[in-house]
């Protein structure tokens, strides 16, 4: 018996692109291994796509970078410990390494990836999109290391975004998480120290150097269970300061980049732990926190009075980090990282438009526009 030879494609792609919106955000599901697709227009679920190495085991998504001029993005794989315990359960106590994965933005494939430390926390790329800078919220390292606080510090992974080359690896503090970048080249990131207490001043541009390490506050002692714990690093839209989230103290701190300090004067007490906040067009802060749940604005002319838009258990569970587009405001709301979160869009009198179900603990949303 004869067989005609096959002529297709032996291992043909048949995964579609992805039919964004002009106005479109991604979302990572740290716990689903998926990255949803909102339209920010409606706050509606267009798609969700699979993400990571392991099709059996959590790769746990964690954080997304978009460079939507060169039409790629890039996403931390954290590997969590799903059966740990504590306020951590499932973010810094791996053991296994990380990686980043570079995605093509058309569909979401995967065009590359690099090894990096365990426990990525947050992921950044500079405005001009050549630096991309990994930090890694290594709670573990930190746990075995109770007495070295040289041999706790963790890691910045900083990756040429263009070439996607081997990292170079910075030693910079205890437990680095939330980071912010210089503008427009990220010449110098401004990471939160959560497991010291402090803001680390690293430049990029010469990496073997030490960082600089700032108390965030009076009191820091060394390392151990914080007093304050930094958690995220936001620069101003400006660029004059940096907004950090002190989870353990519950309050937000404005470091001064010109002057080298914190402006402990302008220091905002929350009642809840905050979060990733978002900066609107009229110079507000808006800040999401946990227990109790709820979203705080401030006015930081000091004009305008607080204002505390609160959750209910149906709306919102662990708000994490918060997006503005226009008068919207959007909440990525983690849930009980059991079932699937959701991510609400609220109207410009902070009722709900549109609530999204999305995966499994989502923890970041990104504009498809400019490099975050």
């Amino acid at each position: 018996m004869e067989f005609e030879p096959y002529e297709g494609e032996a291992y043909p792609d048949r995964v579609s692109d992805i039919a964004y919106p002009s106005r479109a955000a991604l979302v990572t599901d740290s716990l689903s291994d998926t990255i949803t697709v909102l339209d920010l227009a409606t706050g509606a679920k267009l798609d969700a796509r699979p993400v990571g190495r392991n099709p059996v085991d959590i790769d746990g998504p964690h954080h997304v970078a978009i460079d939507a001029a060169r039409g790629v993005g890039f996403v931390a794989l954290s590997y969590p410990r799903t059966n740990a315990v504590g306020p951590h359960a499932t973010h810094g106590s791996s053991a296994l390494p990380g990686y980043v994965q570079k995605l093509d933005l058309r569909d979401l494939s995967v065009q590359g990836r690099v090894r990096v430390d365990p426990n990525p926390g947050d992921i950044v790329l500079s405005e001009d999109g050549t630096r991309l800078v990994v930090s890694h919220f290594d709670l573990q390292r930190a746990t075995k290391n109770p007495t070295d606080i040289d041999a706790a510090r963790a890691t910045l992974a900083l990756i040429d975004a263009v070439a996607f080359s081997q990292p170079k690896l910075i030693d910079t503090c205890v437990a680095p998480h939330g980071m912010a970048l210089s503008r427009p080249d990220g010449r110098t990131a401004y990471v939160a120290c959560y497991g010291e207490d402090r803001l680390a001043v690293v430049d990029l541009t010469q990496p073997d150097a030490p960082p600089t390490l700032i108390d965030v506050g009076p009191g820091v002692v060394g390392f151990g269970a914080p007093s304050y714990g930094p958690y995220v690093a936001m620069l101003s839209p400006d660029g004059t300061y940096v907004v950090v989230s002190n989870t353990v103290s519950k309050d937000v701190r404005f470091y001064d980049v010109a002057a080298g300090t914190f402006d402990l004067d302008r220091t905002i007490t929350t009642i809840g732990a905050p979060y990733f906040p978002a900066f609107t067009s009229d110079d507000k802060l808006v800040i999401p926190t946990q227990q109790p749940d709820a979203i705080v604005i401030v006015d930081l002319t000091g004009v305008e009075p607080t204002e505390t838009r609160t959750f209910s258990a149906a709306e919102c569970v662990l708000p994490h980090e918060v997006m503005r587009e226009g008068d919207n405001t959007f909440v990525v709301c983690e849930g009980d990282k059991k079932s699937n979160g959701t991510v609400l869009m609220l109207d410009a009198a902070l009722e709900v438009v549109a609530s999204t179900v999305v995966g499994v603990y989502p923890d970041a949303i990104r504009r498809m526009g400019a490099a975050q």
